[in-house]
């Protein structure tokens, strides 16, 4: 039995109710505002197994990315295990909040996600390649360990051999499009830029997010001791996201003197 299969049991029995009961109509989102004057930067942020907006706000995660990245805004998207389970997520992500933030005119938007929400960002861009401005992921489930040990024995991704390519997404494929994704990152210096990745060194998850980070740029990996807990994951988000607000501001403030 695969993990997210595992965890969605888990989720069951924790919340003390059926996960797979009907989506509702519209994914519930909580938007909390930046110091910006000018809408220029949105992070969406997808939730883990067992989370949504109101326990991350609980939890401190807006308040740990604004003490890192202040002018940026943050949508907190409630895409639950639920859109996962009924192959919807990216779909839904995309119609009622990818497409309308950008209506609304921002100048950047990354998506970041923790846990299985890391998954789903990767998820997404798979989808939607290049649609955002960049991912940032929060120990991301990085799919199945049939998929991950292939990778590991074969010496890591630049040696390993995805097998044939598939035009679409579906419950028995996902972690393996991703991983080749991945690959085809390698040698690519402005896809790999775009990436920003963290993990604890104690996280069940770090085998397989350490062969991801170790693809990436030395600046963009941020292994940290620490395990799968807001102990872990509070501190180190401030860390990343204010390395990646000034990595932004630095960037639209060439882009701005380029212009004149």
């Amino acid at each position: 039995m695969s993990l997210i299969i595992l965890l969605m049991v888990s989720a069951s029995m924790l919340s003390g109710c059926s996960v797979f009961g009907p989506l509702p109509d519209r994914v519930e989102r909580t938007l909390v505002e930046g110091t910006q004057q000018n809408k220029e930067f949105l992070i969406i942020l997808l939730p883990g197994m067992l989370s949504d907006a109101k326990h991350m706000q609980k939890e401190g995660v807006p308040d740990a990315i604004h003490r890192g990245w202040p002018e940026a805004d943050i949508m907190m998207a409630d895409l639950t295990i639920n859109y996962y389970r009924k192959g919807e997520v990216v779909k839904r992500l995309h119609d009622e909040i990818m497409l309308p933030a950008r209506q609304q005119g921002y100048s950047e938007i990354w998506l970041a996600g923790g846990s299985m929400g890391g998954m789903g960002t990767l998820m997404y861009e798979w989808n939607h390649p290049g649609e955002v401005d960049g991912l940032v992921l929060i120990s991301p489930y990085m799919g199945s360990g049939d998929v991950t040990d292939s990778i590991r024995e074969a010496g890591g991704l630049a040696s390993w051999n995805s097998g044939d390519s598939a035009k679409v997404m579906h419950k028995d494929n996902y972690d393996r499009l991703v991983w080749q994704m991945a690959q085809n990152w390698i040698g690519d210096d402005r896809k790999l830029q775009r990436v920003w990745l963290m993990c604890g060194d104690e996280d069940r998850l770090f085998p397989a997010v350490q062969m991801l980070g170790e693809i990436l740029p030395d600046d963009r990996y941020f292994p940290a001791p620490g395990n799968h807990s807001w102990d872990y994951w509070i501190p180190n988000m401030e860390i990343v996201f204010r390395k990646l607000g000034e990595s932004r501001k630095i960037k639209l403030t060439e882009m701005d003197t380029s212009s004149r």
